[in-house]
């Protein structure tokens, strides 16, 4: 947990907030990108059977 700690700016809780924000829109957008390929991955599983 400390190390998260030294990570994040201590200046401004703004700063921090803006970077928490920025990560998990980043992470969102991946997730979202792994799901459709997956999908897609069905339904061709899906022509096969």
């Amino acid at each position: 947990m400390r190390m998260l700690r030294e990570l994040m700016p201590v200046h401004s809780d703004t700063a921090q907030i803006s970077r928490v924000r920025e990560a998990r829109r980043e992470l969102e957008e991946i997730f979202q990108r792994e799901m459709q390929q997956e999908r897609r991955q069905l339904d061709g599983w899906d022509e096969f059977e």
